[in-house]
């Protein structure tokens, strides 16, 4: 066997009865998604693509975006998995896109779309003559994925062969051979977590089950006894909301794994509660994949802890000068890009510079990394990374998301107070259900949060594709509804 792929057709021929991917309402086989792949690979294969050439996905079904990406790998050829929602993908520069039926409507008139439809997969067709044989070196890039543009404009990320595969087997895979029988991915394929964690899970011959929405995922957790689970930090939100409400018993429920914005005590000890003991931060970046990990029982223990650096992965913390930083120094974040994990840019220039990841925080000399807020979000939240001080306003939030019955709900620091006064927090609420400020300032300082809290109403929290807040927006969005609501 050459790379990871070979173990995935492997199984295809060795395990054809297992099920191979689980969404709510279908399931394919090993067998069947040995199947899929070759299919579409003749599909593809007939539509003269020169060699070479990245091919963009733009298909909502999970299920059916993946077989395309391993068509496109056996046939030697780039995927990039888009999404829908995908802010900027209407300008991207594209030779061709894989769409579904709403991918023109995404993209705009006049995009080259091939129309993947339901023949793709259930129809056989005879290969073209000189199919091509897939990749023929370990450096060639396979896929590439979209930063989530949360630091500024998404940027294109390129992954070697040999660099998934890397990922797959010295991350993941021990993990996941773990798990006695299915995984739960509830990341986009967009991103490059939830592409590489789907590959390691049918590398290992596990059950990769999709849910996009909390309570399909509850459902399905319950349904097919998921005993890992993958999630954002948003998602891991949302799911314990669900779960908590619903009385959820998740006792098949094992392992998660989480990664995204920071996690606050509400979360993870609401997590515990009701979903399960095991839960595991995943600090990473599209252009390295993981750069630390921790346990929620670390991250309790100590505020702002993201994780203990993996070995091969270089990371700095820098000023604003550009110069490094020494241990316990706060400073910008920034990584290699692709020193250890074979993400390739795609001038596939060496040496590589440093990326800056968007946050601030500091390295001990036990490496381990610690976070102060995103540096976007320092003005709208408080937090000041001279001295270490975390803002309160993620906390609050979980809290309010986790204790009240609302849509949506997101928070930013209001405007210093005087000294001895407590810290003003704005929160914006989408789809109010009897929240009281007052009742939760009372809330809060029963867990050692004084702080004066105002409600205002919005129409929507303004979020990234990742479900971070854009707090700059919404801070921006506050002080626009503020005069409406009668607010000072």
């Amino acid at each position: 066997m050459n790379n990871w792929f070979d173990h995935i057709l492997f199984n295809t021929r060795t395990i054809a009865e297992q099920p191979a991917i689980v969404m709510e309402d279908r399931a394919v086989t090993y067998g069947m998604l040995g199947a899929g792949i070759e299919r579409c690979a003749r599909r593809i294969a007939g539509l003269t693509i020169a060699p070479g050439t990245p091919v963009a996905i733009l298909v909502r079904n999970p299920l059916r975006h993946l077989i395309l990406s391993f068509a496109l790998f056996r046939l030697g050829l780039p995927s990039l998995s888009l999404e829908h929602n995908q802010r900027g993908i209407e300008t991207l520069d594209l030779p061709l896109i894989l769409g579904d039926a709403d991918a023109r409507n995404a993209l705009g008139f006049g995009r080259p779309v091939a129309d993947v439809t339901d023949d793709w997969f259930a129809a056989d067709v005879p290969a073209p003559q000189n199919m091509p044989a897939g990749f023929s070196a370990p450096t060639q890039v396979c896929h590439i994925s979209l930063t989530s543009g949360s630091t500024g404009e998404a940027r294109r990320v390129s992954h070697s062969v040999a660099g998934i595969g890397r990922r797959v087997f010295e991350k993941y895979l021990g993990n996941i051979d773990a798990c006695r029988r299915s995984v739960l991915c509830m990341m986009g394929l967009s991103s490059n977590y939830g592409f590489t964690t789907s590959c390691a899970t049918l590398v290992a011959g596990k059950t990769l089950c999709f849910a996009d929405q909390p309570y399909q995922a509850v459902r399905m957790i319950e349904l097919y006894a998921i005993d890992f689970a993958m999630m954002s930090t948003e998602q891991l939100l949302a799911v314990t909301r669900v779960a908590k409400k619903s009385a959820a018993q998740l006792r098949s429920l094992e392992t998660i794994w989480f990664g995204g914005s920071a996690p606050t005590r509400a979360l993870l000890e609401a997590a515990a509660i009701h979903l399960c003991k095991n839960v595991n931060c995943r600090y990473g970046a599209s252009e390295s994949g993981l750069i630390a990990r921790a346990s929620a029982r670390e991250m309790l223990a100590m505020p702002g802890f993201a994780g203990h650096i993996v070995p091969g992965i270089d990371v700095g913390i820098f000023d604003d000068n550009g110069h490094r930083r020494a241990v316990n120094e706060v400073g910008a974040i920034r990584i290699r890009h692709g020193q250890a994990d074979g993400a390739l840019p795609e001038a596939q220039a060496r040496p590589t510079p440093w990326v800056d990841l968007g946050d601030r925080g500091w390295i001990d000399a036990e490496g381990r990394i610690f976070l102060v807020d995103r540096a976007a979000d320092i003005d709208a939240t408080g937090a000041q990374d001279g001295t270490r001080l975390l803002s309160p306003v993620h906390e609050i939030e979980h809290t309010l998301r986790l204790e009240w019955d609302m849509a949506d709900a997101a928070a930013v620091a209001g405007p210093a107070g005087q000294p001895g006064t407590p810290q003003q927090i704005w929160i914006g609420i989408v789809g109010n259900e009897g929240a009281s400020a007052e009742a939760f300032e009372t809330l809060l300082r029963a867990r050692g949060i004084d702080c004066a809290i105002k409600l205002i109403e919005l129409k929507s929290i303004p979020r990234g594709l990742n479900g971070k807040v854009n707090r700059t927006q919404l801070k921006t969005a506050i002080l626009a509804a503020m005069p409406l609501a009668g607010q000072s």
